[in-house]
């Protein structure tokens, strides 16, 4: 499922870096496919994937209009794991909602 809007562009990458970090709860924003990618990630690069995550929601939420570091963020995740399906949908969402 594709982010609607900005807030739940971000409430979905936080819900996937719960899910990466093994945090509960992780919230209901996140299908049983979104869950099953990226627990389909390999153990090693989960808590990577997570890292880069996180680096996204503190420019999303902090920096909003840095678009140079939100595009690199961008760039840096789908580089290393836009093949994962809410990975990329959701970095589709922060193109749309933050670089325009």
């Amino acid at each position: 499922m594709s982010p609607k809007n900005a807030d739940e562009t971000i409430t979905k990458i936080d819900s996937m870096i719960r899910v990466l970090s093994k945090a509960t709860p992780h919230g209901n924003i996140l299908d049983q496919d979104d869950i099953k990618s990226l627990n389909s990630v390999d153990s090693e690069d989960q808590l990577k994937l997570a890292d880069r995550l996180e680096d996204m929601i503190v420019f999303l939420k902090d920096e909003p209009d840095n678009k140079r570091k939100i595009l690199e963020s961008h760039d840096l995740i789908m580089d290393e794991f836009g093949h994962v399906n809410p990975i990329r949908d959701s970095m589709d969402a922060v193109k749309s909602y933050f670089l325009k």
